[in-house]
């Protein structure tokens, strides 16, 4: 177990509930919902599902979903929403990078994985997102933002510039972008902008 993990796994460990997670929030985020309403429901990823909020949203839309994380206390939790739910998720306690399906996505939710990621990594998962992502198929990204250029903290997520995740996922198209602040724990906190990106990939690749 890398670090990593073991430091998600005491999280899940502690907490006397999903909602005491940090990172938890009851409502998906705006530009999913916006991705949702356009589009007939297909085969949905969710990276980093954790306790499983948003698969269990995406089920009940009438996505076929698919959840991915590393930690396997956060897929029990998503298991026992899903069946509390009465909806079907296929989960996977896997790191992101080794995720391999053997078939597409027509959208791809990423609501927080990726800016655990170091910067070493991101061509593979770039790289990776490429084989997720059907033609035709969006992408929302939850990441967090930096406010200016001072905006860093040694612990946590890794902050990104707006223009530098627009970089990262060319061609992809830039559908929409949208803004939140998370109010987090010292020393990630008191508060941290979080950038929401809704991409959609060309239908002609």
């Amino acid at each position: 177990m890398t670090l990593q993990q073991k430091i998600f796994a005491g999280l899940y460990r502690r907490a006397p509930a999903p909602e005491a997670l940090p990172w938890h929030r009851d409502e998906p985020p705006s530009l999913l919902v916006r991705a949702v309403a356009q589009r007939s429901a297909g085969r949905a990823l969710d990276l980093g599902c954790g306790a499983g909020v948003f698969s269990v949203y995406l089920a009940q839309k009438g996505y076929s979903v698919v959840g991915v994380d590393f930690v396997p206390a956060a897929l029990a939790l998503a298991s026992a929403r899903a069946k509390a739910a009465s909806v079907t998720l296929e989960l996977h306690q896997t790191d992101v990078l080794d995720y391999d399906p053997p078939a597409g996505f027509d959208l791809v939710l990423d609501a927080g994985c990726l800016h655990h990621l170091p910067s070493s990594k991101l061509a593979a998962y770039r790289a990776r997102l490429d084989r997720w992502l059907l033609p035709g198929g969006d992408y929302v990204l939850v990441h967090f933002g930096k406010r200016h250029p001072l905006d860093f903290r040694p612990f946590g997520p890794r902050r990104r510039r707006r223009e530098a995740i627009i970089e990262l996922f060319s061609p992809l198209r830039l559908e929409a972008y949208d803004e939140t602040f998370f109010h987090l724990a010292l020393p990630v906190g008191p508060s941290a902008l979080a950038g929401i990106y809704w991409f959609r990939r060309s239908a002609e690749v």
